[in-house]
C-alpha cells in the first residue's frame, strides 16, 4: 500500500515538475458587468485587468468591456464597440499585467512558456479596410518592440496573420501560408482556440491552430545574444488592442475565454512531429487536382499513411501506403474545394494544402 501511495506521489510530483499552469482565466469567479473601474488604463479592474479607451470623441465610459454569460461557456469577456454610426474612431486597450511573477513560480527546467486563449471572431464587417485588425499579443518589458508574439485578425475577411520577436524587430506571418496557402482565414461568428509555444531553450515558437489542425514554427529570439533568454524576455502582459473606424455596419464584438499559461520542460511531442520544415519537403502535383495527385519528397521520406481534412477540421478519410517516398493519393470523391493532407512518415506529420477541382 505504502508503495502504491509513493508511486502515485511519484506521478504527481513529475506531472508537477514538467507541466506547470502558473495562469488560468476563465472569467468565472467575476462579477457580471465591467470588467474595468476606470478607463484611463491607470487603476485595475476585476482580475487586474487595466481598461483603457484610447480614442474616442463620444462618451468614454467602462461598459465596453464586460463580464457575460455564454451558454455552454459560463461567464466570458466581451469586448464591443459603440454602436455605429458615431462620428469619431473608437479604439481601446487591455492588459493583464504581473505575468512574469506567476512565471517565476515555475520550476527550474521549465523554460518552455505555453499560452492558450479562446477568441470569438464576431461578425464580418464588409466597410472596412484590410489594415483595420484586432491585435492579441504576449508582450515583455521591452518598450522598442514589446510584442514577443502578436496574432493579426481581420474582420473584413477573417484573414489571420502573427507576428514574432527576433531579439531586435520584428518577423511576419511564422510561415503559416506554407502551410495553408496564402491568407489562411477563420470563420465569422465562431468560437477559435489558439496555442501558443515559446521555447526558450531551442530558440524557436510554435503556432498551433486546433481549427486548422496544423502548427506553424518560426526562429524565435534567433538574433539575441543574451544568455538568460527567459529572464531577459520574459512574458510581462496578456495585450489586447481593438478598434472600430466610424464606418462600421455594425457593433464589433469579439470575446475570450480560457486565458491560460503553462510552464513546460519540453515542447509536446505532437507539437514537434506536425510542422512547416517538414512540410517544405513535400509537393504535390497537380494542385489543383482532378482524380489523382502525386506526392513527392526531396528526402526520400517513407509515406505510411495519409490522412485528409477539410478547412474546418472534420477527418474525411485515411489512405494507408506501404513505406513509399512516392504515392498517388486518390482524391476523385472529394468535391470541389479546399483540402489539407497529413502526410505520416517515418520522419514526422507533414501538412499540405490541396485543392480538389
Amino acid at each position: 500500500m505504502k508503495k502504491y501511495i509513493l508511486s502515485i506521489l511519484s506521478l504527481l510530483f513529475l506531472n508537477t515538475t514538467y507541466s506547470q499552469l502558473v495562469y488560468d482565466d476563465n472569467f468565472d469567479n467575476y462579477s457580471l458587468g465591467n470588467l474595468g473601474t476606470d478607463y484611463t488604463g491607470v487603476i485595475p479592474g476585476q482580475g487586474g485587468w487595466l481598461t483603457e479607451i484610447v480614442h474616442y470623441m463620444g462618451t468614454k465610459h467602462n461598459g465596453y468591456s464586460t463580464i457575460t454569460t455564454e451558454t455552454g461557456r459560463g461567464k466570458v469577456l466581451t469586448i464591443s464597440s459603440p454602436i455605429p454610426p458615431f462620428s469619431t474612431p473608437f479604439s481601446m486597450n487591455l492588459r493583464r499585467l504581473g505575468l512574469n511573477s506567476k512565471i517565476d513560480q515555475r520550476n527550474a527546467g521549465n523554460n518552455v512558456i505555453k499560452v492558450e486563449f479562446d477568441f470569438f471572431t464576431g461578425a464580418q464587417q464588409n466597410n472596412l479596410h484590410s489594415s483595420n485588425t484586432h491585435s492579441i499579443s504576449i508582450e515583455h518589458s521591452d518598450p522598442t518592440y514589446p510584442s514577443l508574439i502578436s496574432f493579426l485578425y481581420r474582420p473584413l475577411n477573417g484573414s489571420m496573420g502573427i507576428s514574432y520577436h527576433n531579439g531586435f524587430k520584428y518577423e511576419n506571418d511564422l510561415r503559416l501560408d506554407n502551410i495553408l496557402g496564402s491568407n489562411p482565414t477563420l470563420p465569422f461568428n465562431t468560437w477559435v482556440s489558439f496555442i501558443i509555444y515559446l521555447d526558450y531553450n531551442n530558440k524557436k515558437v510554435y503556432f498551433e491552430t486546433p481549427y486548422f489542425k496544423a502548427v506553424a514554427v518560426g526562429n524565435f529570439l534567433s538574433q539575441s545574444t543574451s544568455m538568460n533568454l527567459l529572464e531577459d524576455f520574459k512574458p510581462t502582459a496578456f495585450y489586447y488592442s481593438f478598434s472600430a473606424p466610424t464606418k462600421v455596419d455594425q457593433p464589433m464584438i469579439n470575446k475570450f475565454d480560457n486565458i491560460k499559461i503553462t510552464a513546460l520542460n519540453a515542447v509536446p511531442p505532437h507539437v514537434l512531429s506536425v510542422n512547416t520544415i517538414l512540410s517544405e519537403k513535400f509537393n504535390l502535383y497537380p494542385n489543383p487536382a482532378i482524380d489523382m495527385v502525386t506526392i513527392t519528397n526531396s528526402e526520400n521520406m517513407f509515406v505510411e499513411q495519409v490522412v485528409i481534412y477539410d478547412v474546418t477540421g472534420k477527418q474525411l478519410s485515411t489512405q494507408t501506403f506501404n513505406n513509399e517516398s512516392e504515392i498517388q493519393l486518390n482524391v476523385e470523391d472529394l468535391a470541389s474545394g479546399v483540402y489539407l493532407l497529413h502526410i505520416q512518415t517515418n520522419e514526422g506529420t507533414a501538412v499540405k494544402k490541396l485543392v480538389k477541382k
